[in-house]
């Protein structure tokens, strides 16, 4: 139902002659008629919106580098952007990683307490100890401790000699106290109490911080696809949206991956889902930069073993940072 002022815009009051304000953006829609009307127009606008998902889906996992050239030929309104669907696609994989602790089903991490906490052989263990601090060494640097990890500190303590952990928080009581330390080393020392006492908070942080480490990553990313592909001037924009593209199929890829079963056919399945971001990164840059398969393969290997060195330190990082 259209009002006789429909031509002014009802919310800054200045002239409309289009169907969108040019002052406030604000559209000519009145939601104030019949249930009927607006429900008709939801549905509508639902189907508007998943088709534009179903298109951006559909060249982003299996036409490679297709959708970044959509995005850099300024087509743009026919698909999904590029930071939306990559925070859809990192809280869907984050969210299933969780829900399956599949850190340790994995076994990517063998931090069970059980396994972080078995007993040395007696050689290892008499290497260990060659040299242990003064018990009125290992007592002070204890006493130094907030109380939280004093208390592990005691339950460490309290484990057999041969004790992987307690070994290593033996060799910790030898160096400095956390009063000597710096902010960076006393946050790093007490960490480390931490996943001493109870290794499994090691795949938690994980977990917990990677997603913000992977978000803050991809202009490094980005980065790296500008220099090597400096002679193809694009802007550095167009490198950080291939970079989302790129990030945003392994979070997609890895989801689907979690939901597969692990014995069977679906095992088999699953392998390729964990392999498949590397052929498709490099078919990717073949697409979107548009050179040679043979300098492609080879920029894809250089670009990796660079993007790992900022990856590993996230990882290590996202371990030690608490929430």
């Amino acid at each position: 139902m259209t009002s006789a002022g429909a031509r002014t815009c009802p919310n800054c009051g200045r002239d409309r002659p289009e169907s969108f304000c040019a002052h406030c953006g604000q559209s000519d829609r009145d939601y104030a008629r019949a249930l009927w009307s607006v429900a008709g127009e939801f549905v509508r606008e639902t189907f508007e919106v998943d088709s534009r998902l179903l298109r951006t889906l559909k060249l982003l996992m299996f036409r490679p580098g297709s959708l970044t050239r959509e995005f850099s030929r300024n087509r743009r309104a026919g698909f999904v952007s590029p930071v939306r669907l990559y925070i859809f696609a990192s809280f869907l994989f984050f969210l299933l990683l969780s829900l399956r602790g599949d850190f340790r089903s994995a076994g990517v991490l063998n931090t069970t307490e059980e396994n972080f906490g078995s007993s040395l052989t007696e050689e290892q263990a008499e290497d260990a100890t060659a040299q242990p601090p003064t018990e009125e060494r290992l007592e002070a640097f204890r006493a130094g401790l907030p109380p939280e990890q004093q208390r592990k500190a005691d339950d460490i303590l309290a484990r057999p000699a041969g004790n992987v952990a307690r070994q290593i928080f033996v060799g910790m009581g030898g160096g400095a106290g956390v009063a000597e330390l710096g902010w960076v080393e006393r946050s790093v020392q007490l960490s480390a109490i931490d996943m001493l006492h109870d290794p499994s908070i090691i795949p938690r942080r994980l977990i917990a911080n990677m997603p913000i480490a992977m978000f803050c990553l991809l202009p490094v990313l980005g980065l790296v696809l500008a220099v090597f592909h400096f002679r193809k001037k694009r802007f550095y924009v167009e490198h950080l949206v291939f970079a989302i593209h790129v990030q945003t199929f392994a979070f997609l890829i890895y989801s689907v991956a979690l939901l597969l079963p692990e014995s069977g056919p679906g095992y088999w399945v699953r392998v390729g889902c964990l392999l498949a971001p590397y052929p498709y990164f490099v078919i990717a840059l073949r697409r979107y930069y548009e050179n040679g398969w043979v300098l492609t393969l080879a920029k894809s290997v250089g670009m990796y073993v660079l993007y790992s060195l900022a990856l590993i330190p996230a990882f290590v990082i996202s371990v030690f940072v608490t929430g």
